[in-house]
């Protein structure tokens, strides 16, 4: 009797709980908004670009606010300058091809009146790709998207290693024109293991490809404050998901708000000296 009791009451419970059930708006606080700087100088041909957002409230689907109108000069370390153009709603073009040895900095002025400037960054010399290849995965055709594909491929590169401790490396991946940017395409090292030795067989992306894919890797020698912004950037993204996560913080780069001393900006404006290869699957 006592069971069938408890049985009853439960029932009922469940039958009253969707009835309560109310529509609760949360008002969460927008927080405060930042400047977010992203742009590079390297060796490479120009033009290079300077891309100013503002973030914008997490639960905004709205493309983040662009910042425009703001006076962006490059400057380096011998005392030249540009002042660089809006060619898009905040994206300024520098036209002038980076010189290695060089230090490049960015100095920016929003209409607000807020001025913002980056650290000098040193434009390395580049790392040149010795090779590039492609060659028959050991993995399964499975593992390729989920498709049954006869013949997949991993692309390889190798490479040489200067020896003197301190250099520091960031890899891109282009797939048909169109650069891998997921939290995991995020691959930076220091030379710490491998200063001064042969880079033989080195598999950039950890992606499978098929005939007729075209796949260019680009081999970038950054600078030390470059690359610990990428590796806090990758922590605390594409290693998510577990209690062993790398707590949230803020990720801070190397533009700082001289205005005002208790605002910063986000992202980064880096150097890089650069070399690039590429290579067609099948041929």
């Amino acid at each position: 009797m006592k069971q069938l009791f408890q049985i009853l009451i439960l029932g009922l419970l469940v039958f009253l709980l969707p009835s309560c059930q109310e529509k609760i708006e949360l008002d969460l606080p927008e927080g405060e908004t930042f400047l977010v700087v992203e742009g590079w100088i390297t060796n490479a041909p120009p033009p290079y670009y300077v891309r100013l957002s503002y973030t914008s409230p997490y639960f905004d689907d709205a493309p983040q606010p662009t910042a425009s109108n703001a006076t962006v000069i490059l400057k380096d370390d011998e005392g030249n300058e540009s002042v660089l153009a809006e060619t898009q709603p905040g994206v300024y073009e520098i036209d002038e091809q980076g010189i290695v040895g060089r230090q490049y900095q960015v100095y920016i002025h929003l209409p607000e009146g807020d001025i913002y400037e980056s650290d000098f960054e040193l434009l390395n010399e580049p790392v040149l790709i010795d090779s590039i290849y492609y060659q028959l995965s050991e993995r399964e055709p499975s593992d390729f998207f989920g498709e049954n594909l006869d013949d997949i491929y991993e692309v390889l590169i190798e490479t040489f290693e200067p020896a003197g401790r301190g250099d520091h490396y960031r890899w891109r991946s282009f797939l048909n024109g169109e650069e891998a940017r997921a939290p995991f395409d995020i691959n930076v090292i220091s030379d710490q293991l491998v200063d001064g030795v042969p880079v033989l067989e080195y598999n950039v992306t950890g992606k499978l490809y098929s005939i007729p894919d075209t796949v260019e890797i680009v081999q970038e020698k950054i600078t030390k404050a470059a690359y610990e912004f990428f590796s806090q950037l990758r922590n605390q993204t594409a290693f998510v998901g577990s209690p062993f996560d790398t707590p949230p913080v803020p990720i801070i780069g190397n533009v700082h708000n001289r205005s005002n001393p208790n605002k910063y900006a986000l992202g980064f404006f880096g150097t890089a000296g650069i070399d690039r290869a590429a290579v067609v699957i099948g041929e």
